[in-house]
């Protein structure tokens, strides 16, 4: 039986999501990345999963597209590389379920996404772990729009990602260069939010930070990410307190909200269920 390259479990709310190709440092093929597009399109409509935590098997997060399928020596054709035939799909955007997934991670499953990262993150993969809303990372963590240094240009987001993520200026050097950046660099640029002292620190610390999301009142923080969203996609202030003002009439009517404001007249630690 071929061994599964993305593994998925569940523990206390938070849908733990492992890359699983660890002698390939989790590079990414067409049929892994058509997986995770359906797998995150049924995390939205599950109710036991209130965070998704995103991670690499082995000695990486994820190397980037498949050098073989990238080569087009694969059964899937990739365009100027290879004579086989391509699906209209793929003719209209040659990176298909791999940009698909970086569109579902910020626009479809609609939860938080917390990325552990070890080892490379590049070309999907640095895509991948942007489209996280935070980054904890580990001294072997090392990031790279990696695009262009195999002659391609960026895909996947990374040029609608990374000036969001860091600055232009960073960004334009970073798909320009192909340069690989170590985790000390990727904590100076804001590429990850938290650097753990020692390797294998990530995986824990991001399980954390992801279990006490998954016990808050999940309608609102769903809600509240998605205004912060909003803004990064040009929403004005003006929209803005529209937004909320729906967002705040919504989560009112949560059993949350009820059990948030008893707690607190209460002097008590809340219990939220999600609802």
């Amino acid at each position: 039986m071929a061994e599964q390259s993305v593994l998925f479990s569940v523990d206390s709310g938070v849908g733990v999501v492992t890359f699983n190709r660890p002698d390939r440092l989790n590079a990414v093929n067409w049929p892994m990345a058509t997986e995770l597009v359906t797998l995150f399109r049924e995390l939205r409509f599950r109710d036991d999963v209130r965070v998704i935590l995103l991670t690499g098997a082995g000695r990486g997060f994820c190397a980037g597209g498949d050098a073989e399928w990238l080569s087009g020596g694969t059964d899937r054709g990739i365009p100027g590389l290879s004579d086989k035939p391509l699906e209209r799909y793929q003719k209209k955007t040659p990176a298909g379920p791999f940009a698909e997934f970086v569109r579902t991670m910020v626009l479809d499953v609609d939860k938080p996404i917390i990325a552990a990262i070890n080892g490379p993150a590049m070309g999907a993969g640095l895509a991948f772990a942007l489209a996280c809303d935070r980054r904890f990372a580990d001294p072997s963590t090392r990031m790279s729009a990696a695009m262009v240094r195999l002659g391609f240009s960026p895909d996947c987001g990374v040029t609608w990602l990374l000036p969001r993520v860091t600055n232009q200026s960073t960004a334009l050097m970073m798909v320009e260069t192909g340069c690989i950046l170590d985790a000390q660099q990727c904590l100076k640029y804001g590429l990850i939010d938290e650097l753990m002292a020692e390797d294998g620190q990530a995986l824990p610390a991001a399980m954390d930070y992801a279990k006490k999301l998954a016990q808050g009142p999940s309608v609102a923080v769903d809600l509240a990410r998605r205004c912060v969203y909003k803004v990064a996609e040009g929403a004005t202030l003006d929209e803005i307190l529209d937004y909320e003002a729906v967002a705040g009439t919504i989560t009112a009517n949560t059993a949350d909200a009820a059990e948030g404001t008893k707690s607190f007249i209460e002097k008590r630690k809340p219990v939220f269920k999600g609802c």
